[in-house]
């Protein structure tokens, strides 16, 4: 097309020239370019608590979804029904049906109160976790918060083949050959929406995707948003690597952000392995891990060869023999007289299995990835090196501190220091390692609840922050919420600088393939108690947001482990000196004697050894040496504004001479000045309040006549901020002429005939951000609307009405 455009351009006929490219315009508009998908036929929605009623749309329980119904008539138990495809008409039980909803149709939603946790203050706005296919919870905050979003992330399915998503109720697996168009189709359809909730001055998209999909999503977003920045990063987010059959293994996972107006990424303070590789290969943090498998596929079932036994050496501390796996049924290992056995047993007492088969682990141990921590009396526990790059790891360049009373190693960082930095776009950074920080900490919060692949609390907080940071009253939305991993990282974002940053949160409630066979077996149904109880949002997304909030379980049982709190703390950390008294002062007067010396301090490079040097001091290195006392004075005279060198190893044969060099240094440097990341309890909770919600639907004439107060009354409370609790309003209490409550900054005028005494009642609220007058004319309301100096006056319900009847969702 665009040599289409030149040729046009060459034309020199000027009424020729614009017909032509008027008729191209016509054919571009009409052509896609770039990425082509079929749309599919709209998605369906099972809507389980539906009543079935005479004109539902309707589909027959465990049949295809897309194959509706419409109901005639519903007589007794019975409902009469013609399939729209075929026209068959048929009796069908209604307990055999379940009502669905397709996309196109006008929706008017609600919100129905499910639960609600209470930490923070009265007047600080509200978390809010919505319970819904995403789509329709789309919409719903459409009419709410059009254009007010300043930043969502979402994480939606990967596409893998692996069965991970629905289409129109069925999973969707390797061998749908239409699946990357569905996918597509179906991430279209949500985008499209979620561009107008974004703020287009300066908000932002954050899409999580791995290598399934990231091309198609690419073109996708370039489609979605042509006037957005969009870049595209690379984070490590498995340093193990997931293996791949006859491929590379998976270690990382791409971030796409999508800049709209002057977003930008801001300058953070970050620790510095966002900027150098250095701390991976040297000084920086060395990662330990169980070597018994955790999250999924951790049961004995899931892989019998991996359960074995290892034989410790009490004494030594070290492995000793590496046992065969233990044959099913048997779960007790052979003695062996003077070792220890350890067996991968999980915390909850069920037998689970190693990472590794045996003769890999005998492998490892041979180039010391492998460790044991632990004792005889609490019972060792091994554990497995995680760095890729441990091979460059020299023994020094880490300080272990000891085994924490949680089980994990504790290894210290050399170079902790920080950078004030926007870093580049590819992401080696240990907190952001799904399952240390993912996997193995949700495990933590929700013993024996397994969620597939949640996300790294700090990988989500990390690329938030970074469109967030100077916004401490950021309106952040993820509807694609899964585990619940973004409500964790606002909080922690909200706890290190005080602001007031608000999530709001969608999530289904599917049961995993497993639960639903096994349920089904039973006899059970979606829409059941028994069923909804172990869908994701009831039995992970909820108690976990809930638990995570308060620092408590519902049993009160505090949570473990800490939070890197994503601030910095300065510690004073003492210099360390080494006394060399056993080399004569002669001998080290010699320069193969010195570099021998040298040879022996790890970090410090022989080639500092000069044919005539007393001492080394170096200012790309952190130890110094001292030769020969003598020259002291000018060793501490080279030493002075030295403050990066920790490690000081002075040649000396008298112990009082070293204890006075020493103190000399001390007064000189003082002591090394580490900046380090705070930690936060995990017990201790947040200051933060969070709603619950199902969404529902509602009919659409009795919405009309005003009797749905009680099912809107959420949605007016969250369109003004979702500040301060939900206002109550018991259903046996009948529709107020009003409703002007104390603690939330919205009135709602109901009977239109008490006007002046509405009038009188809101004057004194210089707090009112939302005023919502109930009626029918428009010129009432209009009149009404002038005398009241709220910043935003709505009319109910016509407001509601007409937004839910366009059924906005699928316009471009």
């Amino acid at each position: 097309m665009a040599a289409l455009d030149g040729l046009i351009a060459q034309i020199e006929d000027k009424t020729l020239r614009e017909r032509l490219g008027a008729e191209v315009k016509k054919l571009t508009d009409e052509k896609t370019f770039g990425l082509v998908f079929e749309d599919h036929l709209p998605e369906l929605t099972p809507l389980y608590s539906e009543k079935i009623r005479k004109g539902s749309t309707v589909a027959i329980r465990g049949d295809d979804i897309a194959n509706v119904w419409r109901v005639i008539s519903v007589v007794g138990k019975a409902a009469r029904c013609v399939n729209r495809r075929t026209s068959e008409e048929r009796h069908i039980p209604a307990t055999d049906l379940v009502v669905v909803l397709q996309f196109g149709e006008p929706i008017f939603p609600s919100l129905v109160p499910m639960d609600r946790v209470k930490n923070g203050s009265d007047d600080s706005p509200w978390h809010t976790l919505i319970e819904a296919d995403n789509y329709h919870a789309l919409q719903l905050l459409e009419y709410l918060y059009a254009g007010q979003v300043d930043c969502i992330y979402i994480d939606p399915p990967y596409n893998s083949g692996a069965r991970d998503w629905k289409y129109n109720n069925d999973y969707v697996d390797g061998n749908d050959g239409w699946r990357h168009s569905k996918w597509l189709a179906f991430m279209k359809r949500r985008l499209r929406i979620a561009k107008r909730l974004l703020n287009r001055d300066t908000s932002v998209l954050i899409v999580t995707i791995d290598e399934k999909e990231y091309l198609h999503l690419g073109m996708l977003l370039e489609q979605v948003f042509p006037e957005a920045r969009i870049q595209m990063v690379s984070t490590m987010i498995n340093p193990a690597n997931v293996a791949r059959a006859n491929g590379f293994g998976r270690s990382d996972e791409y971030i796409f952000v999508v800049m709209l107006g002057s977003a930008a990424p801001s300058r953070l303070h970050l620790p510095r392995e966002w900027v150098s590789s250095k701390g991976r290969t040297h000084t920086g943090k060395i990662r330990w891990d169980l070597l018994r498998r955790s999250g999924t596929n951790a049961e004995r079932s899931h892989s019998p060869g991996c359960f074995y036994p290892i034989y410790v050496d009490p004494n030594t501390r070290r492995i000793d023999q590496i046992g065969s796996a233990l044959p099913k049924g048997q779960s007790n290992a052979e003695g062996i007289s003077g070792l220890t056995p350890v067996l991968p047993i999980r915390k909850d007492g069920s037998a689970g299995n190693w990472q590794w088969a045996p003769n890999t682990l005998k492998d490892r141990i041979k180039q010391g990835r492998v460790k044991v921590g632990g004792n005889p009396i609490r019972g060792f526990t091994i554990y497995i090196l995680k760095d890729g790059e441990y091979a460059k790891i020299q023994r020094g360049e880490f300080q272990q501190e000891g085994i924490a009373d949680d089980g994990s190693l504790r290894v210290e960082d050399n170079d902790s220091s920080f950078v004030m930095a926007v870093p580049g776009s590819q992401w080696r950074i240990t907190g952001h390692d799904a399952t240390q920080y993912g996997s193995r900490l949700l495990g933590d919060i929700l013993p024996g609840r397994r969620f597939p692949f949640p996300k790294s609390i700090y990988a989500v907080r990390d690329v938030v922050r970074f469109y967030v940071e100077n916004n401490p009253k950021a309106l952040i939305v993820d509807f694609f919420a899964g585990s619940g991993t973004t409500l964790t990282a606002v909080n922690l974002l909200n706890a290190a600088d005080g602001g007031q940053r608000r999530s709001i949160l969608v999530t289904n409630n599917e049961v995993s393939i497993e639960e639903a066979a096994g349920l089904t077996a039973r006899g059970l149904q979606p829409g059941e108690e028994e069923w909804e109880a172990l869908g994701i949002c009831r039995s992970v997304t909820w108690p976990r947001s809930k638990f995570t909030i308060h620092g408590t379980r519902d049993d009160g049982t505090q949570l473990g482990g800490e939070y890197l709190a994503g601030t910095t703390v300065d510690r004073e950390k003492p210099r360390s000196f080494t006394h060399i008294g056993f080399f004569e002062q002669e001998t080290l007067r010699n320069v193969a004697m010195k570099k021998q010396l040298v040879s022996m301090i790890d970090g410090l490079p022989q080639t500092l050894v000069k044919e005539t040097c007393p001492f080394i001091v170096s200012e790309d290195h952190d130890a110094s040496v001292l030769f020969d006392p003598a020259s002291a004075d000018s060793w501490l005279d080279e030493l002075e504004g030295q403050e990066h060198i920790f490690r000081f190893f002075i040649a000396t044969s008298r112990k009082a001479h070293f204890d006075v060099l020493k103190a000399r240094i001390n007064e000189l440097l003082g002591p090394q000045i580490i900046v380090e990341e705070k930690k936060r309890p995990m017990r201790k909770g947040f200051a933060a309040n969070l709603a619950y919600f199902k969404l529902d639907f509602l009919d659409k004439n009795n919405v009309a006549l005003g009797r749905q107060f009680h099912e809107i009354l959420a949605l007016l409370w969250l369109r003004a901020g979702a500040i301060g609790a939900v206002p109550e309003l018991p259903r046996s209490m009948d529709i107020p002429a009003m409703l002007i409550p104390d603690k939330n900054p919205f009135a709602v005028l109901v009977d239109e005939s008490k006007y002046r005494e509405f009038l009188t009642a809101i004057e004194s609220r210089n707090d009112l951000t939302h005023v919502f007058l109930v009626t029918d004319s428009e010129d009432a309301f209009h009149e009404m609307a002038s005398e009241i100096a709220a910043p935003n006056v709505i009319q109910l319900y016509r407001d509601y009405l007409e937004n839910f009847m366009i059924n906005r969702g699928e316009l471009g």
